[in-house]
């Protein structure tokens, strides 16, 4: 079976394909997209969705920012740009069980493989066989799809 693995953004979500161990496909959706997408890629009945949920995990909390000139503002930018995530994969989710796909919400990927494939392309070519371009988003997608339990 095919997998689809979700990676949720405002503007355009990581998307990969993976069938089997095999990543086939890399790329971004707009979320007015989504279900066009999947339906163009399989439909409810041969699609095996996962989608990254921060849903599942605590809420952000002030980080220590050695650099930056507003600390206050910057940790309310990130807590802003969470939230929108979070908002996102919440309609995802909605959307595409009301369209019939079974969705599994898989909690974040952290730390070892998942850490190190999002900064280096190289690195996530190399563990996934992957040969073509990919950006964090696709990145994350592939490895939800591969590893998101």
């Amino acid at each position: 079976m095919v997998t689809i693995g979700i990676d949720p953004d405002l503007t355009a979500s990581g998307f990969a394909v993976v069938n089997g161990r095999t990543i086939e496909k890399l790329e971004r959706v707009p979320f007015s997209g989504v279900l066009a997408w999947l339906d163009a890629n399989g439909g409810p009945a041969a699609l095996n969705i996962k989608i990254e949920d921060p849903n599942l995990i605590a809420p952000t909390f002030p980080r220590s920012l050695p650099k930056a000139m507003n600390k206050q503002a910057v940790n309310n930018r990130i807590s802003q740009n969470v939230g929108q995530v979070k908002a996102v994969a919440t309609l995802l989710i909605e959307t595409m069980t009301a369209a019939g796909y079974q969705v599994k919400p898989c909690r974040p990927l952290a730390g070892g493989h998942k850490s190190r494939c999002k900064k280096d392309a190289a690195y996530f070519n190399q563990l996934t066989g992957w040969t073509g371009r990919s950006n964090e988003d696709c990145r994350d997608a592939a490895l939800i799809a591969l590893y998101g339990g």
